[in-house]
């Protein structure tokens, strides 16, 4: 399992398809440009890793991961997210909240010089003042992976990201939560097989490009377990109740080589809930292959708990 989930950039031409390990995604292939306020729970998570003086001027923050707004003060993320790996491959965990940020109510990914600027002001305005300006970018208080979680697997891939602020939903037109599926409403392995649901990220045109700036999304069929498992010649050891499948095989769309943690969203009965989070694609061929979601009604008792608990 080690193998098969481990992060690969390349591989050798030679080596055969079947035999091609999954990775961790970073951008959406193909899929349409669309508003933020169709997808008003989408967040951009961000790091902020460099300190030197261009960091300082540009604001120095990379985008890592999607997530989901689920309430004023959460965001869902996939756990893996909170990993990287230097050049020697070794892996480091980045729990620390300082070095993060969210942005949300915006389509694309990078603030421009006003938007910082004007964020700077509001900040101000609110430490002096003690009201609250509406902005698009937060700094995190808490990090919270599943307890069960062990990188780099695929098992208990989910996260709890809390805001340091409570989120102005009434007053940001371009923010809203995304509802969460209960499973004695929604079914235990929601979704099932043959519904076509939304993933959402900041996707890049084909494998290898630079992402784009602006929010993409893309249709993708649910494919049921046994059908997954036979796509992929070498057995990607799935845990029905926990993972499921989504996407195209031989397509030119799916989840690609920052949008893991990102949502699978869909419509149950006239309601669109958070299905899956993105978790893990094929490493060579992420368009001609399903891609690995978190089954999100699996652990929506957690997060509930988890939630209340702090």
């Amino acid at each position: 399992l080690a193998v098969l989930v481990s992060r690969v950039d390349s591989l050798p031409e030679e080596t055969a398809e079947a035999d091609v390990p999954l990775r961790r995604v970073r951008r959406i292939i193909g899929g349409d440009y669309v508003k933020q306020r169709n997808f008003p729970y989408m967040v951009s998570i961000q790091a902020k890793l460099r300190k030197d003086i261009f960091a300082s001027l540009v604001g120095g923050v990379e985008h890592f991961c999607g997530g989901t707004l689920i309430s004023p003060r959460w965001i869902l993320t996939a756990s893996h997210c909170l990993y990287a790996y230097d050049k020697n491959n070794t892996r480091i965990p980045l729990v620390d909240p300082k070095i993060w940020h969210v942005r949300m109510g915006t389509k694309e990914l990078r603030p421009t010089f006003f938007d910082r600027v004007k964020g700077t002001f509001s900040r101000l305005f609110n430490f002096f003042y003690g009201q609250r300006k509406l902005q698009t970018f937060y700094h995190l208080e808490k990090i919270i992976l599943h307890p069960k979680y062990e990188e780099p697997n695929l098992e208990y891939d989910i996260a709890l990201l809390k805001v340091k602020e409570r989120i102005q939903l009434r007053r940001l037109k371009d923010v809203d939560v995304l509802r969460l599926p209960f499973p004695g409403v929604v079914g235990e392995n929601y979704p099932p097989a043959n519904m076509t649901c939304t993933a959402i990220g900041w996707g890049s045109a084909c494998v290898g490009c630079m992402p784009e700036m602006n929010m993409k999304a893309v249709e993708l069929p649910i494919i049921s377990h046994d059908a997954c498992q036979k796509i992929f010649v070498s057995p990607i050891n799935l845990t029905q109740t926990m993972e499921f499948c989504a996407g195209y095989v031989n397509g030119s769309k799916g989840i690609g080589s920052g949008d893991s943690g990102g949502p699978l969203v869909c419509d149950f009965e006239g309601m669109m809930v958070l299905a899956g989070v993105t978790s893990a694609i094929h490493a060579k061929y992420p368009e001609s292959y399903p891609a690995v979601f978190t089954r999100v009604a699996a652990f929506t008792e957690w997060l509930l708990d988890t939630m209340k608990s702090n």
